[in-house]
């Protein structure tokens, strides 16, 4: 089962989740994936992040990802396993991942979001004055310190939620040396 620190107290204390929570899991890829590449060089590993929610049950798992933006097939084949949606907004997902997360507010107990951008401020006191837990599970890095207080608790994804490479390490990602640089005048 997993632990999460709450900010309601001190930041190194550990919760137990409750076993019959419903729970709805958002996620901001734009936010998670960029700053697992530009933090830790790799991809983050959804399937390791959706095993922490532990014995709770997920009722819907929402990805928001603008559609100018690349998915693979691959991607979308894994997504449909997990039992999870993509939604594909034309221009900024947040306004996608707040309205579902305002409309499903009475049906669950638990709101994960994945992502730390302040933007979602409003949501998480929403979300929490229709007494909905609000869990804000995102790259340290990324996330602002306001969302950290504001979130009922904060889970803080750390490198063991990174998808490793064949080779057992992380995937680093290698710039092309396009030769030397000319002096500037």
């Amino acid at each position: 089962m997993s632990q999460l620190s709450s900010s309601s107290s001190q930041s190194n204390s550990v919760t137990k989740n409750l076993v019959f929570q419903k729970v709805a899991v958002f996620i901001d890829a734009e936010n998670i994936e960029l700053s697992g590449l530009k933090h830790h060089e790799a991809r983050t590993d959804y399937k390791k992040i959706l095993e922490q929610v532990g014995d709770r049950e997920i009722i819907r798992i929402l990805y928001y990802k603008p559609e100018y933006k690349e998915i693979s097939k691959d991607f979308e084949n894994f997504w449909n396993s997990l039992g999870g949606e993509i939604r594909r907004p034309s221009k900024n997902a947040d306004t996608f991942l707040v309205i579902d997360a305002v409309t499903l507010a009475d049906k669950i107990d638990v709101a994960i979001i994945l992502g730390g951008d302040k933007d979602f401020l409003p949501l998480v006191w929403y979300l929490r004055s229709r007494g909905t837990r609000v869990e804000i599970w995102s790259w340290p890095e990324a996330t602002s310190p306001e969302v950290k207080q504001a979130a009922d608790y904060y889970y803080p994804i750390s490198k063991e939620f990174l998808v490793p490479n064949r080779s057992g390490g992380r995937k680093k990602t290698t710039k092309k040396h396009s030769g030397p640089k000319k002096p500037n005048p």
